[in-house]
């Protein structure tokens, strides 16, 4: 069944809340993808509290969370500013701060990591670019759809949790367009990058073809780098089969660095 009850004190999607966790001086900032919602990194995020006592912050995003409507409004650089914003707020309690990022929380992970100074960023299924024959047809789609549908749904494999994760079903052709800006931007600002950091992609992934790993790696200006090439799961890699070595590599990354 699918989940689209909301939380009626607040008009989110139920799972959809972000999640704050007070910890020591190590700050966790998780930032999830388009049309998705926290509960991407709250796994991520709760156990790397339990383990190392970080403290974890894992912010919605603008738009995200409660109706695909209220996307149509926002531009890319409000995702960004949310980001910027809960940055600044973990420094002020955290000397050290990870961001991590999944799709298009990555691309905005990254581009906060070439402005501002982190201990790591760490990128899962990053995207710097799209290969969608679709993308074609956005000039001429835009004039005749508000909304683009996603016929299949989240691409995860774990069919059992598919149908529950809080994720919008259709959403704005021009957030599509706020989306590439974004993309268009991060991508520029790669060289930029010179913190540590940890790149994990599936080749299976069907969202963000893989070649984004490769280009990522190459652009930036890491002197530290790792690349970590996953198997069977589809795009959301955080949550999906193979979420045990995605937590596995991103805890050993934060324990070296922290």
């Amino acid at each position: 069944m699918k989940n689209t009850s909301q939380n009626s004190k607040e008009g989110l999607l139920t799972g959809a809340e972000p999640l704050y966790l007070s910890g020591n001086k190590v700050g966790f900032l998780f930032v999830h993808g388009f049309t998705a919602s926290p509960y991407e990194g709250k796994e991520i995020g709760e156990r790397l509290h339990a383990e190392f006592g970080v403290t974890v912050s894992i912010p919605l995003l603008p738009g995200h969370g409660t109706r695909p409507e209220e996307l149509i409004n926002i531009r890319w650089l409000d995702w960004y500013l949310k980001v910027r914003e809960e940055y600044y707020q973990l420094k002020g309690v955290c000397e050290k701060i990870f961001v991590c990022g999944q799709s298009m929380g990555a691309a905005l992970s990254l581009h906060l990591a070439a402005h501002h100074s982190v201990a790591g960023v760490i990128t899962l299924a990053g995207a710097v670019f799209l290969k969608d024959w679709r993308l074609k047809l956005l000039p001429l789609a835009r004039h005749l759809l508000t909304y683009q549908y996603k016929s299949k749904g989240p691409d995860i494999r774990n069919a059992e949790l598919k149908e529950t994760i809080p994720n919008y079903r259709k959403y704005p052709i021009r957030s599509v367009y706020e989306l590439l800006n974004l993309l268009r931007h991060t991508k520029e600002d790669l060289p930029e990058v010179t913190a540590p950091a940890l790149l994990i992609h599936s080749q299976k992934d069907r969202t963000v073809h893989i070649s984004n790993l490769e280009y990522i790696y190459r652009h930036i200006s890491s002197s530290e780098k790792r690349k970590v090439i996953l198997e069977q799961s589809y795009h959301l890699i955080s949550i999906d089969v193979e979420k045990e070595k995605v937590y596995q590599e991103i805890r050993s990354f934060v324990e070296r660095h922290r």
